[in-house]
């Protein structure tokens, strides 16, 4: 039975239920959204448009907003810090509703002047009536959530109430959703989609670790101490995060894990998983594109980057190694030992990028042999591949 405000009896005490069953059972905030606005027209809402709005944190944005029509998919836009200072936030109702605790509530029917410009886009839709709601988090965060209609009179004064009343039952599921997202975001930024995977999977004891074959690619930064002389603190970040800017995202393109950024270099896995050779041209590509990059770029003292790259292939321990309660999600072995060592060779033989005999067996790669060498700690002496190079340094005896 529906009344004459077209709404079910109990439509807020059923929303509400609703929430504290099985809205805590879906799986995310996109599908909160999606879900509950399928519940309110179930329960006789004229609902056509809902979104969600949420600060986070993200090296990248500050703020998603989730857009639900009826419909159509689900829209997640992603905001870049300093959007408060903007023209998309000021003048924005979510901006009005977080700075003021206080719902909004407005009709878009008619041609009377609306309070915001994007409720005139809105009213261009065809919908007509608008309710925004702040959602009160922990920790003093503000987000909001907003409801719309294209129905003839808009909502009714009972709907209205309804709403209002169900954005703190609300804004506690919510918020539940939204922090599963913000600790996975907070522990990929640290320590990488993989191992963020990994630990919220229960992956958190001190030795949990598997073996994994992969492809490795070392990187380090020529000249890092003489650009920490010439430059301040804040400068040499700069010219660090502008290096890594070119190399990273080559790295997370072509499949590769950043595990480590060891100061002035960046250690990376591309898992063999997919097979030896998929897994060392991806590297190859990774390294080719990165160097690329960099190729356009100056430090914060006007200079070229020389970066060395290396890169190998073999198996590692891939996991927590730690103390007490103090943890690393890191990768170890005998072979990152030698990476190690091939990586320290870019220098001696002024290449940009080495690979070993074992990263370069079988594949058709655009590299010439560099020269054979004993390697400390390593008993077997390894050939060493590079760019092509006209003339080769003849360093068969260095020990690095």
């Amino acid at each position: 039975m529906i009344d004459a405000c077209g709404l079910r009896p109990g439509f807020g005490r059923e929303a509400a239920s609703w929430l504290s069953g099985a809205g805590r059972d879906v799986p995310d905030a996109r599908a909160l959204l999606e879900d509950f606005s399928a519940r309110l027209i179930h329960l006789g809402l004229p609902l056509v448009r809902a979104t969600t709005h949420a600060p986070t944190l993200h090296p990248s944005y500050r703020w998603v907003m989730r857009v639900w029509h009826r419909g159509r998919p689900t829209v997640e836009l992603r905001r870049r810090h300093g959007v408060e200072g903007t023209d998309v936030f000021h003048g924005n109702p979510v901006e009005h509703v977080v700075a003021t605790g206080e719902p909004l509530l407005c009709r878009l029917d008619g041609l009377a002047p609306l309070p915001f410009p994007m409720l005139e886009e809105l009213r261009a839709e065809g919908l007509t009536h608008y309710l925004i709601v702040p959602l009160r988090a922990s920790g003093g965060r503000t987000g909001a959530a907003s409801w719309a209609t294209d129905a003839a009179g808009g909502f009714s004064p009972e709907a209205v109430a309804a709403l209002v009343a169900l954005a703190d039952p609300f804004s506690l599921v919510f918020e539940l959703k939204g922090l599963d997202r913000m600790l996975s975001d907070v522990l990929e930024a640290y320590v990488g989609h993989d191992p963020a995977r990994r630990i919220l999977a229960g992956t958190v004891r001190r030795g949990d670790v598997r073996p994994m074959r992969a492809a490795m690619m070392l990187t380090d930064l020529r000249g890092f101490g003489e650009l920490s002389d010439r430059v301040g603190a804040h400068a040499v970040v700069a010219s660090l995060n502008r290096m890594f800017g070119a190399l990273v995202p080559a790295i997370e393109a072509r499949g590769g894990e950043v595990l480590k950024y060891t100061g002035d270099g960046v250690l990376a896995v591309f898992d063999a998983g997919r097979g030896v050779a998929e897994a060392r041209r991806a590297a190859f590509a990774a390294a080719e594109d990165g160097l690329t990059a960099l190729s356009d770029l100056r430090d914060e003292a006007g200079q070229p980057f020389e970066v060395g790259v290396a890169l190998h292939v073999g198996d590692v321990a891939y996991g927590n190694v730690g103390g007490g309660d103090r943890l690393d999600f890191t990768a170890i072995g005998r072979d990152l030992n030698l990476l190690s060592r091939v990586e320290r060779l870019c220098k001696s033989y002024a290449l940009p990028l080495l690979a070993t005999d074992a990263f370069v067996d079988g594949l058709d790669l655009p590299l010439d042999l560099v020269d054979t060498v004993a390697l400390r700690g390593f008993p077997e002496r390894h050939a060493i591949y590079g760019r092509p190079v006209d003339a080769l340094r003849g360093l068969t005896e260095y020990v690095p």
